[in-house]
Protein backbone atom coordinates (compact mmCIF):
# COMPACT_ATOMS: atom_id res chain seq x y z
CA UNK A 1 0.00 0.00 0.00
CA UNK A 2 1.26 3.31 -1.30
CA UNK A 3 0.21 5.44 2.40
CA UNK A 4 2.14 3.10 4.15
CA UNK A 5 5.13 4.38 4.10
CA UNK A 6 7.34 7.74 3.69
CA UNK A 7 8.82 7.17 -0.30
CA UNK A 8 12.10 8.70 -1.80
CA UNK A 9 13.77 11.95 -0.87
CA UNK A 10 13.25 13.99 -3.77
CA UNK A 11 15.65 16.06 -5.54
CA UNK A 12 15.24 20.16 -4.66
CA UNK A 13 13.81 21.02 -8.09
CA UNK A 14 11.19 18.04 -8.02
CA UNK A 15 10.52 18.60 -4.59
CA UNK A 16 9.56 22.40 -4.83
CA UNK A 17 7.70 22.06 -7.94
CA UNK A 18 5.46 18.92 -6.54
CA UNK A 19 5.11 21.06 -3.48
CA UNK A 20 4.23 24.09 -5.53
CA UNK A 21 1.61 22.29 -7.32
CA UNK A 22 -0.14 20.28 -4.54
CA UNK A 23 1.27 21.63 -0.99
CA UNK A 24 2.76 20.40 1.87
CA UNK A 25 0.92 17.55 2.70
CA UNK A 26 -0.18 16.93 -1.22
CA UNK A 27 3.07 16.25 -1.57
CA UNK A 28 3.90 13.96 1.12
CA UNK A 29 0.77 11.68 0.08
CA UNK A 30 2.60 11.67 -3.62
CA UNK A 31 5.88 10.92 -2.18
CA UNK A 32 3.55 7.89 0.10
CA UNK A 33 2.88 6.19 -3.36
CA UNK A 34 6.12 6.70 -4.95
CA UNK A 35 8.21 2.70 -5.42
CA UNK A 36 10.91 2.17 -3.88
CA UNK A 37 14.57 2.56 -6.22
CA UNK A 38 14.81 -0.84 -5.50
CA UNK A 39 11.72 -1.96 -6.96
CA UNK A 40 12.03 0.91 -10.41
CA UNK A 41 15.70 0.51 -11.31
CA UNK A 42 15.58 -3.19 -11.97
CA UNK A 43 16.37 -4.08 -15.45
CA UNK A 44 12.90 -6.20 -15.37
CA UNK A 45 11.20 -2.75 -14.57
CA UNK A 46 12.45 -0.73 -16.74
CA UNK A 47 12.20 -2.84 -19.92
CA UNK A 48 8.56 -2.91 -19.08
CA UNK A 49 8.54 1.25 -19.39
CA UNK A 50 6.02 2.73 -22.37
CA UNK A 51 5.91 6.41 -23.55
CA UNK A 52 3.89 8.59 -21.73
CA UNK A 53 3.16 12.22 -21.38
CA UNK A 54 6.64 13.05 -20.11
CA UNK A 55 8.75 11.00 -22.79
CA UNK A 56 10.63 13.79 -25.17
CA UNK A 57 8.77 13.08 -28.12
CA UNK A 58 5.59 14.40 -26.19
CA UNK A 59 7.27 17.40 -24.72
CA UNK A 60 8.05 18.29 -27.85
CA UNK A 61 4.94 17.84 -29.81
CA UNK A 62 3.52 20.15 -26.93
CA UNK A 63 6.15 22.71 -27.32
CA UNK A 64 5.59 23.10 -31.31
CA UNK A 65 1.75 23.33 -30.37
CA UNK A 66 2.20 25.77 -28.00
CA UNK A 67 3.98 28.14 -29.73
CA UNK A 68 2.31 27.63 -33.00
CA UNK A 69 5.52 26.70 -35.15
CA UNK A 70 4.91 27.20 -38.63
CA UNK A 71 6.65 24.24 -40.92
CA UNK A 72 6.03 25.49 -45.00
CA UNK A 73 7.16 23.87 -47.61
CA UNK A 74 8.08 26.45 -50.12
CA UNK A 75 10.64 24.46 -52.96
CA UNK A 76 9.72 20.98 -54.44
CA UNK A 77 11.50 19.13 -57.29
CA UNK A 78 10.73 15.55 -58.01
CA UNK A 79 10.64 12.98 -60.68
CA UNK A 80 8.58 9.87 -61.22
CA UNK A 81 11.37 7.79 -59.75
CA UNK A 82 11.14 9.66 -56.35
CA UNK A 83 14.11 11.83 -57.05
CA UNK A 84 13.30 15.08 -55.36
CA UNK A 85 14.85 18.29 -53.42
CA UNK A 86 12.02 19.62 -50.52
CA UNK A 87 13.15 22.50 -48.39
CA UNK A 88 11.02 23.58 -45.44
CA UNK A 89 11.05 26.69 -43.48
CA UNK A 90 10.18 26.51 -39.66
CA UNK A 91 8.94 29.78 -37.90
CA UNK A 92 9.59 28.89 -34.20
CA UNK A 93 8.89 32.29 -31.78
CA UNK A 94 11.23 34.46 -32.78
CA UNK A 95 13.64 32.08 -34.62
CA UNK A 96 13.12 30.56 -38.13
CA UNK A 97 15.12 27.86 -39.67
CA UNK A 98 15.37 25.99 -42.89
CA UNK A 99 15.22 22.33 -43.14
CA UNK A 100 16.08 20.47 -46.67
CA UNK A 101 15.45 16.57 -48.11
CA UNK A 102 17.21 14.73 -50.70
CA UNK A 103 15.79 11.70 -52.08
CA UNK A 104 16.31 9.62 -54.43
CA UNK A 105 15.13 6.81 -56.36
CA UNK A 106 15.05 3.72 -54.39
CA UNK A 107 17.69 0.42 -55.69
CA UNK A 108 15.27 -1.94 -54.62
CA UNK A 109 18.14 -2.67 -51.65
CA UNK A 110 16.24 -2.97 -48.37
CA UNK A 111 18.24 -1.12 -45.45
CA UNK A 112 18.48 -2.09 -41.75
CA UNK A 113 18.25 1.80 -40.75
CA UNK A 114 21.34 1.85 -39.07
CA UNK A 115 24.99 3.31 -39.07
CA UNK A 116 25.89 -0.23 -41.39
CA UNK A 117 24.49 1.35 -44.11
CA UNK A 118 26.86 4.49 -44.95
CA UNK A 119 25.74 7.12 -47.02
CA UNK A 120 23.83 4.61 -48.91
CA UNK A 121 20.20 5.60 -48.09
CA UNK A 122 16.92 6.49 -49.81
CA UNK A 123 17.49 10.00 -48.51
CA UNK A 124 19.38 12.60 -46.55
CA UNK A 125 17.83 15.93 -44.44
CA UNK A 126 20.09 18.87 -42.89
CA UNK A 127 18.26 20.86 -40.71
CA UNK A 128 19.94 24.43 -39.81
CA UNK A 129 20.46 26.47 -36.74
CA UNK A 130 18.76 29.72 -38.66
CA UNK A 131 17.52 30.56 -42.41
CA UNK A 132 20.02 29.34 -44.91
CA UNK A 133 20.49 31.08 -48.43
CA UNK A 134 19.98 29.39 -51.18
CA UNK A 135 23.72 29.01 -52.14
CA UNK A 136 24.07 27.36 -48.72
CA UNK A 137 21.30 24.93 -49.89
CA UNK A 138 22.63 23.93 -53.28
CA UNK A 139 26.19 23.08 -51.50
CA UNK A 140 24.50 20.90 -48.67
CA UNK A 141 22.75 19.10 -51.61
CA UNK A 142 25.35 18.90 -53.50
CA UNK A 143 27.05 17.30 -50.67
CA UNK A 144 24.45 14.32 -50.70
CA UNK A 145 25.19 13.59 -53.91
CA UNK A 146 28.60 12.77 -53.11
CA UNK A 147 26.96 9.60 -51.55
CA UNK A 148 30.50 8.62 -49.85
CA UNK A 149 31.04 8.74 -46.20
CA UNK A 150 34.38 9.77 -45.38
CA UNK A 151 34.36 12.77 -47.93
CA UNK A 152 30.88 14.17 -46.95
CA UNK A 153 30.93 17.22 -44.54
CA UNK A 154 28.93 20.05 -43.34
CA UNK A 155 29.48 23.25 -41.44
CA UNK A 156 28.75 24.27 -37.56
CA UNK A 157 25.51 26.01 -39.00
CA UNK A 158 23.60 22.56 -39.61
CA UNK A 159 22.24 20.67 -36.04
CA UNK A 160 22.38 17.56 -37.76
CA UNK A 161 21.64 15.05 -40.47
CA UNK A 162 18.64 12.99 -41.02
CA UNK A 163 19.10 9.98 -43.15
CA UNK A 164 16.02 7.91 -43.86
CA UNK A 165 15.12 4.53 -45.78
CA UNK A 166 12.10 3.78 -47.63
CA UNK A 167 9.41 0.93 -46.04
CA UNK A 168 9.72 -1.71 -48.88
CA UNK A 169 6.17 -2.97 -47.38
CA UNK A 170 4.08 0.40 -47.93
CA UNK A 171 6.17 3.16 -49.46
CA UNK A 172 5.72 1.51 -53.19
CA UNK A 173 2.47 0.93 -52.50
CA UNK A 174 0.73 4.11 -51.26
CA UNK A 175 2.37 5.54 -54.25
CA UNK A 176 0.53 3.25 -56.55
CA UNK A 177 -2.70 3.45 -54.83
CA UNK A 178 -2.98 7.83 -55.11
CA UNK A 179 -1.57 7.36 -58.84
CA UNK A 180 -4.18 5.16 -59.38
CA UNK A 181 -6.87 7.67 -57.75
CA UNK A 182 -6.95 5.65 -54.68
CA UNK A 183 -6.79 5.81 -51.35
CA UNK A 184 -3.98 3.13 -49.47
CA UNK A 185 -5.11 0.20 -47.61
CA UNK A 186 -4.68 1.09 -44.51
CA UNK A 187 -4.27 -2.40 -42.85
CA UNK A 188 -0.97 -3.50 -41.03
CA UNK A 189 0.20 0.49 -42.27
CA UNK A 190 1.77 2.57 -39.64
CA UNK A 191 4.96 4.57 -41.14
CA UNK A 192 6.22 5.48 -45.43
CA UNK A 193 10.20 5.86 -44.05
CA UNK A 194 12.29 4.80 -40.78
CA UNK A 195 14.24 7.19 -39.47
CA UNK A 196 18.13 6.27 -39.96
CA UNK A 197 19.33 7.94 -37.16
CA UNK A 198 20.84 11.56 -36.37
CA UNK A 199 24.03 12.71 -37.05
CA UNK A 200 24.73 15.46 -35.22
CA UNK A 201 26.57 16.80 -32.03
CA UNK A 202 30.09 17.48 -34.08
CA UNK A 203 29.84 14.59 -36.51
CA UNK A 204 30.44 15.05 -40.08
CA UNK A 205 31.40 18.97 -38.91
CA UNK A 206 27.72 19.50 -37.47
CA UNK A 207 27.51 21.96 -34.46
CA UNK A 208 28.00 20.56 -30.91
CA UNK A 209 24.83 20.52 -28.78
CA UNK A 210 26.27 23.34 -26.66
CA UNK A 211 27.02 25.34 -29.96
CA UNK A 212 23.04 25.78 -29.98
CA UNK A 213 22.37 29.18 -28.49
CA UNK A 214 20.42 29.32 -25.41
CA UNK A 215 17.36 30.60 -26.31
CA UNK A 216 16.77 28.56 -29.54
CA UNK A 217 13.53 26.32 -29.37
CA UNK A 218 16.17 23.65 -30.13
CA UNK A 219 18.28 23.87 -27.44
CA UNK A 220 16.65 21.22 -24.89
CA UNK A 221 17.68 17.29 -24.55
CA UNK A 222 16.72 15.22 -27.64
CA UNK A 223 14.63 18.21 -28.75
CA UNK A 224 16.54 18.53 -32.35
CA UNK A 225 16.68 14.76 -32.57
CA UNK A 226 13.17 14.23 -32.23
CA UNK A 227 12.37 17.40 -34.40
CA UNK A 228 14.57 16.03 -36.92
CA UNK A 229 12.47 12.68 -37.13
CA UNK A 230 9.34 14.73 -36.82
CA UNK A 231 10.62 16.34 -39.90
CA UNK A 232 11.42 12.91 -41.79
CA UNK A 233 7.72 12.03 -41.04
CA UNK A 234 6.39 15.36 -43.23
CA UNK A 235 9.13 14.74 -46.38
CA UNK A 236 7.10 11.20 -46.32
CA UNK A 237 4.00 12.14 -46.55
CA UNK A 238 4.85 15.30 -49.05
CA UNK A 239 7.50 12.59 -50.96
CA UNK A 240 4.29 10.09 -51.90
CA UNK A 241 2.11 12.97 -52.66
CA UNK A 242 5.11 14.28 -55.08
CA UNK A 243 6.04 11.55 -56.63
CA UNK A 244 2.42 10.20 -57.62
CA UNK A 245 1.39 13.59 -58.86
CA UNK A 246 4.59 12.89 -61.66
CA UNK A 247 3.01 9.86 -62.45
CA UNK A 248 -0.93 11.02 -63.09
CA UNK A 249 -1.49 14.61 -62.44
CA UNK A 250 -5.02 13.90 -60.85
CA UNK A 251 -3.65 11.48 -58.63
CA UNK A 252 -5.32 10.98 -54.97
CA UNK A 253 -3.21 12.83 -52.07
CA UNK A 254 -3.04 10.88 -48.88
CA UNK A 255 -5.99 12.00 -46.85
CA UNK A 256 -4.98 14.07 -44.11
CA UNK A 257 -6.47 12.04 -41.30
CA UNK A 258 -4.74 8.74 -42.73
CA UNK A 259 -1.68 11.24 -42.27
CA UNK A 260 -1.66 11.65 -39.15
CA UNK A 261 -2.08 8.05 -38.10
CA UNK A 262 1.34 7.73 -40.10
CA UNK A 263 4.66 7.91 -37.47
CA UNK A 264 8.03 6.93 -38.33
CA UNK A 265 9.24 3.82 -38.37
CA UNK A 266 13.01 3.04 -36.38
CA UNK A 267 15.26 0.56 -35.23
CA UNK A 268 18.09 0.67 -32.34
CA UNK A 269 20.87 -1.04 -31.51
CA UNK A 270 22.51 -2.08 -28.33
CA UNK A 271 24.83 0.86 -28.24
CA UNK A 272 22.09 2.67 -26.26
CA UNK A 273 22.76 0.16 -23.52
CA UNK A 274 26.36 2.05 -23.41
CA UNK A 275 25.07 5.48 -23.23
CA UNK A 276 22.73 4.84 -20.16
CA UNK A 277 25.95 3.75 -18.26
CA UNK A 278 27.79 6.96 -19.25
CA UNK A 279 25.59 9.80 -18.60
CA UNK A 280 23.26 8.04 -15.17
CA UNK A 281 22.29 11.20 -14.56
CA UNK A 282 19.90 11.20 -17.71
CA UNK A 283 18.48 7.92 -16.43
CA UNK A 284 18.04 9.02 -12.89
CA UNK A 285 16.34 12.39 -14.21
CA UNK A 286 13.96 10.70 -16.44
CA UNK A 287 13.22 7.88 -13.85
CA UNK A 288 12.69 10.51 -11.08
CA UNK A 289 10.58 13.01 -13.05
CA UNK A 290 8.52 10.00 -13.75
CA UNK A 291 8.02 8.72 -10.45
CA UNK A 292 7.12 11.85 -8.97
CA UNK A 293 4.45 12.53 -11.36
CA UNK A 294 2.88 9.04 -11.32
CA UNK A 295 2.99 8.97 -7.38
CA UNK A 296 1.11 12.35 -7.49
CA UNK A 297 -1.68 10.64 -9.87
CA UNK A 298 -1.97 7.74 -7.53
CA UNK A 299 -2.28 10.16 -4.66
CA UNK A 300 -5.17 11.74 -6.16
CA UNK A 301 -8.81 10.50 -5.97
CA UNK A 302 -10.96 9.06 -9.28
CA UNK A 303 -13.88 11.15 -10.31
CA UNK A 304 -15.51 11.05 -13.10
CA UNK A 305 -13.49 13.14 -15.05
CA UNK A 306 -10.31 11.54 -14.54
CA UNK A 307 -12.13 8.48 -15.38
CA UNK A 308 -13.15 9.90 -18.70
CA UNK A 309 -9.55 10.93 -19.44
CA UNK A 310 -7.94 7.32 -18.44
CA UNK A 311 -10.72 5.78 -20.89
CA UNK A 312 -9.85 8.23 -23.87
CA UNK A 313 -6.15 7.50 -23.20
CA UNK A 314 -6.68 3.73 -22.85
CA UNK A 315 -8.62 3.88 -26.15
CA UNK A 316 -5.83 5.94 -28.36
CA UNK A 317 -3.25 3.43 -27.05
CA UNK A 318 -5.37 0.73 -27.99
CA UNK A 319 -5.30 2.07 -31.64
CA UNK A 320 -1.90 2.61 -31.40
CA UNK A 321 -1.44 -1.22 -30.90
CA UNK A 322 -3.75 -2.27 -33.57
CA UNK A 323 -0.78 -0.84 -35.83
CA UNK A 324 2.01 -1.92 -34.00
CA UNK A 325 4.12 -5.30 -35.48
CA UNK A 326 3.68 -8.27 -33.41
CA UNK A 327 5.66 -9.37 -30.93
CA UNK A 328 8.53 -11.88 -32.07
CA UNK A 329 10.78 -12.74 -29.54
CA UNK A 330 9.93 -14.95 -26.29
CA UNK A 331 9.53 -13.43 -22.69
CA UNK A 332 8.21 -10.24 -24.32
CA UNK A 333 3.72 -9.68 -23.91
CA UNK A 334 2.02 -9.59 -27.25
CA UNK A 335 0.27 -6.63 -27.83
CA UNK A 336 -2.91 -8.55 -27.83
CA UNK A 337 -2.72 -9.41 -23.89
CA UNK A 338 -1.80 -5.37 -23.39
CA UNK A 339 -5.15 -4.62 -25.31
CA UNK A 340 -7.24 -6.91 -23.52
CA UNK A 341 -5.79 -5.77 -20.23
CA UNK A 342 -6.62 -2.37 -21.12
CA UNK A 343 -9.77 -3.21 -21.89
CA UNK A 344 -10.36 -4.76 -18.37
CA UNK A 345 -8.82 -1.51 -16.89
CA UNK A 346 -11.33 0.40 -18.53
CA UNK A 347 -14.26 -1.42 -17.51
CA UNK A 348 -13.03 -1.58 -14.12
CA UNK A 349 -12.29 1.96 -14.04
CA UNK A 350 -15.92 2.76 -14.64
CA UNK A 351 -16.99 0.67 -11.73
CA UNK A 352 -16.01 3.39 -9.52
CA UNK A 353 -15.49 0.66 -6.55
CA UNK A 354 -12.15 2.85 -5.46
CA UNK A 355 -11.35 6.01 -3.74
CA UNK A 356 -7.66 6.75 -4.98
CA UNK A 357 -5.83 5.73 -7.98
CA UNK A 358 -3.10 4.26 -6.33
CA UNK A 359 -5.75 1.66 -4.76
CA UNK A 360 -7.15 1.09 -8.11
CA UNK A 361 -3.43 0.13 -9.87
CA UNK A 362 -2.27 -1.93 -6.80
CA UNK A 363 -6.37 -4.12 -7.34
CA UNK A 364 -5.32 -4.23 -11.07
CA UNK A 365 -1.92 -5.29 -10.75
CA UNK A 366 -2.71 -8.00 -9.28
CA UNK A 367 -4.99 -9.47 -12.22
CA UNK A 368 -3.24 -7.99 -15.24
CA UNK A 369 0.51 -8.79 -17.33
CA UNK A 370 3.52 -7.07 -15.45
CA UNK A 371 4.02 -4.98 -19.21
CA UNK A 372 0.45 -3.98 -18.94
CA UNK A 373 0.80 -2.58 -15.54
CA UNK A 374 3.67 0.10 -16.57
CA UNK A 375 1.55 0.79 -19.73
CA UNK A 376 -1.04 1.77 -17.35
CA UNK A 377 0.97 4.33 -14.83
CA UNK A 378 2.28 5.53 -17.98
CA UNK A 379 -1.32 6.65 -19.28
CA UNK A 380 -2.15 7.91 -15.51
CA UNK A 381 0.45 10.74 -16.40
CA UNK A 382 -2.74 11.89 -18.95
CA UNK A 383 -4.38 12.44 -15.56
CA UNK A 384 -2.04 15.37 -14.54
CA UNK A 385 -0.86 17.31 -17.09
CA UNK A 386 -0.48 20.82 -15.10
CA UNK A 387 1.86 18.53 -12.78
CA UNK A 388 3.94 17.41 -15.79
CA UNK A 389 4.02 20.46 -17.43
CA UNK A 390 5.63 21.94 -14.19
CA UNK A 391 7.99 19.07 -13.85
CA UNK A 392 9.50 19.29 -17.87
CA UNK A 393 12.28 21.88 -17.37
CA UNK A 394 14.04 18.88 -14.71
CA UNK A 395 14.64 17.04 -17.97
CA UNK A 396 16.89 19.92 -19.15
CA UNK A 397 18.40 20.55 -15.51
CA UNK A 398 19.14 17.17 -15.23
CA UNK A 399 20.75 16.65 -18.23
CA UNK A 400 23.05 19.74 -17.61
CA UNK A 401 24.43 18.30 -13.92
CA UNK A 402 28.17 17.81 -14.20
CA UNK A 403 30.14 14.84 -12.86
CA UNK A 404 32.63 16.76 -10.61
CA UNK A 405 35.47 15.13 -8.01
CA UNK A 406 34.82 16.53 -4.92
CA UNK A 407 38.17 16.51 -3.13
CA UNK A 408 37.33 16.92 0.98
CA UNK A 409 34.62 14.65 1.09
CA UNK A 410 35.57 12.31 3.81
CA UNK A 411 36.30 8.40 3.29
CA UNK A 412 33.61 8.26 6.03
CA UNK A 413 30.87 10.08 3.60
CA UNK A 414 32.22 8.18 0.77
CA UNK A 415 31.66 4.64 2.71
CA UNK A 416 28.29 6.13 3.98
CA UNK A 417 27.37 6.69 0.30
CA UNK A 418 28.15 3.41 -0.85
CA UNK A 419 26.06 2.16 1.96
CA UNK A 420 23.08 4.36 1.11
CA UNK A 421 22.72 3.67 -2.48
CA UNK A 422 24.76 0.99 -3.46
CA UNK A 423 24.72 -2.19 -1.21
CA UNK A 424 22.77 -3.87 -4.03
CA UNK A 425 25.88 -3.34 -6.15
CA UNK A 426 28.11 -4.24 -2.99
CA UNK A 427 26.46 -7.75 -2.47
CA UNK A 428 26.25 -8.87 -6.10
CA UNK A 429 28.57 -11.98 -6.74
CA UNK A 430 31.35 -11.75 -8.84
CA UNK A 431 32.86 -14.66 -8.17
CA UNK A 432 32.04 -16.57 -11.48
CA UNK A 433 32.96 -15.15 -14.74
CA UNK A 434 29.43 -15.06 -16.11
CA UNK A 435 28.57 -12.18 -14.17
CA UNK A 436 30.90 -10.24 -16.00
CA UNK A 437 31.11 -12.06 -18.98
CA UNK A 438 30.76 -9.60 -21.57
CA UNK A 439 31.68 -6.51 -22.62
CA UNK A 440 31.06 -3.50 -25.39
CA UNK A 441 33.22 -1.89 -27.65
CA UNK A 442 32.84 0.50 -30.71
CA UNK A 443 33.22 -1.20 -33.88
CA UNK A 444 35.05 0.93 -36.71
CA UNK A 445 33.73 -1.53 -39.30
CA UNK A 446 30.16 -0.68 -38.52
CA UNK A 447 30.28 2.56 -37.04
CA UNK A 448 28.50 1.30 -33.93
CA UNK A 449 28.36 -0.45 -30.45
CA UNK A 450 29.22 -3.91 -30.34
CA UNK A 451 29.01 -6.86 -27.42
CA UNK A 452 31.49 -9.27 -27.28
CA UNK A 453 32.56 -12.16 -25.04
CA UNK A 454 35.39 -11.64 -22.97
CA UNK A 455 38.54 -14.08 -23.85
CA UNK A 456 36.66 -15.39 -26.69
CA UNK A 457 36.61 -12.06 -29.07
CA UNK A 458 40.16 -9.91 -29.47
CA UNK A 459 38.34 -6.52 -28.48
CA UNK A 460 38.62 -6.43 -24.89
CA UNK A 461 41.27 -3.08 -25.25
CA UNK A 462 38.52 -1.19 -27.09
CA UNK A 463 36.00 -1.34 -23.96
CA UNK A 464 33.44 0.84 -23.41
CA UNK A 465 32.23 1.44 -20.00
CA UNK A 466 29.84 -0.72 -18.93
CA UNK A 467 30.48 -2.53 -15.64
CA UNK A 468 28.83 0.23 -12.62
CA UNK A 469 28.89 -2.98 -10.50
CA UNK A 470 32.77 -3.79 -11.01
CA UNK A 471 33.77 -0.18 -10.61
CA UNK A 472 31.66 -0.02 -7.42
CA UNK A 473 33.12 -3.07 -5.90
CA UNK A 474 36.44 -1.55 -6.90
CA UNK A 475 35.68 1.47 -5.36
CA UNK A 476 34.80 -0.25 -1.63
CA UNK A 477 37.54 -2.53 -1.59
CA UNK A 478 40.08 0.17 -1.92
CA UNK A 479 38.45 2.63 0.66
CA UNK A 480 38.88 -0.61 3.54
CA UNK A 481 42.32 0.86 3.52
CA UNK A 482 41.33 4.09 4.41
CA UNK A 483 40.46 6.08 7.68
CA UNK A 484 37.20 7.72 7.43
CA UNK A 485 38.93 10.97 8.18
CA UNK A 486 41.37 10.57 4.96
CA UNK A 487 40.10 12.87 1.71
CA UNK A 488 38.97 11.49 -1.25
CA UNK A 489 41.56 13.76 -2.76
CA UNK A 490 43.95 11.15 -1.31
CA UNK A 491 42.58 8.40 -2.74
CA UNK A 492 42.61 9.63 -5.84
CA UNK A 493 46.19 10.42 -5.51
CA UNK A 494 46.95 6.77 -4.39
CA UNK A 495 44.77 5.38 -7.12
CA UNK A 496 44.02 7.58 -10.02
CA UNK A 497 41.63 5.43 -11.69
CA UNK A 498 39.08 5.85 -9.08
CA UNK A 499 38.65 9.52 -9.96
CA UNK A 500 35.92 8.47 -12.08
CA UNK A 501 34.10 6.18 -9.54
CA UNK A 502 34.42 8.72 -7.03
CA UNK A 503 33.18 11.56 -8.77
CA UNK A 504 29.95 9.50 -10.04
CA UNK A 505 28.64 8.29 -6.95
CA UNK A 506 29.21 11.98 -5.37
CA UNK A 507 27.30 13.85 -7.91
CA UNK A 508 24.59 11.01 -8.01
CA UNK A 509 23.85 11.14 -4.30
CA UNK A 510 21.07 13.92 -4.70
CA UNK A 511 18.95 11.75 -7.25
CA UNK A 512 16.36 9.20 -5.70
CA UNK A 513 16.83 6.96 -8.80
CA UNK A 514 19.96 7.04 -9.42
CA UNK A 515 21.74 3.76 -10.96
CA UNK A 516 20.29 0.73 -12.92
CA UNK A 517 20.60 -2.13 -10.31
CA UNK A 518 21.64 -4.96 -12.46
CA UNK A 519 24.83 -6.20 -13.68
CA UNK A 520 24.66 -5.34 -17.30
CA UNK A 521 28.24 -7.01 -18.36
CA UNK A 522 26.14 -10.52 -17.13
CA UNK A 523 25.61 -13.92 -19.49
CA UNK A 524 21.90 -13.65 -19.24
CA UNK A 525 21.49 -9.17 -19.71
CA UNK A 526 19.80 -8.68 -22.95
CA UNK A 527 20.79 -5.70 -23.90
CA UNK A 528 16.99 -5.23 -26.19
CA UNK A 529 15.68 -4.80 -22.81
CA UNK A 530 17.38 -1.40 -21.60
CA UNK A 531 16.71 -0.34 -25.25
CA UNK A 532 13.32 -0.79 -25.27
CA UNK A 533 13.53 2.00 -21.66
CA UNK A 534 15.49 3.93 -23.80
CA UNK A 535 13.11 4.52 -27.00
CA UNK A 536 9.89 4.51 -24.17
CA UNK A 537 11.98 7.63 -22.50
CA UNK A 538 11.78 9.42 -26.50
CA UNK A 539 8.76 8.34 -27.10
CA UNK A 540 8.52 5.34 -29.11
CA UNK A 541 4.84 3.77 -29.28
CA UNK A 542 5.15 -0.34 -29.79
CA UNK A 543 8.59 -0.91 -29.44
CA UNK A 544 9.04 -4.73 -30.93
CA UNK A 545 12.13 -6.40 -30.05
CA UNK A 546 13.44 -7.80 -33.47
CA UNK A 547 16.22 -10.16 -30.87
CA UNK A 548 18.18 -9.46 -28.21
CA UNK A 549 20.06 -6.82 -29.76
CA UNK A 550 17.59 -4.47 -31.98
CA UNK A 551 14.21 -3.13 -31.43
CA UNK A 552 11.98 -1.46 -33.42
CA UNK A 553 8.94 0.89 -33.18
CA UNK A 554 7.33 3.79 -34.58
CA UNK A 555 7.97 8.17 -33.77
CA UNK A 556 4.97 9.94 -33.89
CA UNK A 557 1.84 8.08 -34.78
CA UNK A 558 -1.69 10.08 -34.24
CA UNK A 559 0.64 13.25 -33.73
CA UNK A 560 -0.28 16.60 -35.31
CA UNK A 561 0.66 17.23 -38.59
CA UNK A 562 2.18 20.80 -39.68
CA UNK A 563 -1.18 22.52 -40.96
CA UNK A 564 -2.18 21.57 -37.23
CA UNK A 565 -0.37 24.07 -35.27
CA UNK A 566 -1.28 26.95 -36.39
CA UNK A 567 -5.28 28.42 -37.45
CA UNK A 568 -6.53 26.65 -40.34
CA UNK A 569 -6.57 30.06 -42.39
CA UNK A 570 -3.08 30.45 -42.34
CA UNK A 571 -2.78 26.59 -43.51
CA UNK A 572 -3.56 26.97 -46.91
CA UNK A 573 0.19 27.85 -48.49
CA UNK A 574 1.59 25.85 -51.50
CA UNK A 575 4.84 25.67 -52.25
CA UNK A 576 6.64 26.68 -55.87
CA UNK A 577 8.52 24.21 -57.62
CA UNK A 578 12.20 25.73 -57.59
CA UNK A 579 11.43 28.63 -56.00
CA UNK A 580 13.88 29.06 -52.49
CA UNK A 581 13.67 32.87 -51.94
CA UNK A 582 10.66 32.69 -49.48
CA UNK A 583 13.18 29.91 -47.10
CA UNK A 584 16.10 32.51 -47.00
CA UNK A 585 13.59 35.58 -46.40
Amino acid sequence: MGTSRKGPSLAAFMEQRLREFAGDEGMKRAQAWMRPADQVMRVETLRRFKASRLSFADMLMRKVARERWRIRLVSQECDHEGAAKFVYRIDAGKHAFTYIARAYPWDGVEKVGRRSDGAQRDMFGALFINLATEKRIAREFATFDVKSEGQMRTDADVIGWTPANRSSRHFDAVVDALAGGEQPDAEGLGYLMRNGGFQSSGRNGTVSYLGIPQDHPLHHPFFADLFAVYLVRVVSVDLVNAVAATRNPRAAKLDTAFARRLGIGNSSGQGMCVALQRWPHWVATWVSLRETALGYVKSTQVNEQSVADLKESIDRTIRIYGRTDPQVMEGVTSNEQIVADLKRISTLASQGAFSLWGEFADHIAQTIDPESTEQLNSLFLDLAPELCDALEPGFRFGAELQRRLEPVVTVGALRDILRRNYGWALKADRTLAETHQHFWYHSVDNGEQRRGDRIVDPYEHFESFIDHVGLIQRLAAVLVGHDDGDRAGDVVIEHPELHYAISRVQYLDTLPYAEIRDQIAHRDFIPSDLIRFFLGSLGIRGATPLSIRYVRGTFFQDQPLPSEFYDAHESDHRPTAGVLSEACS
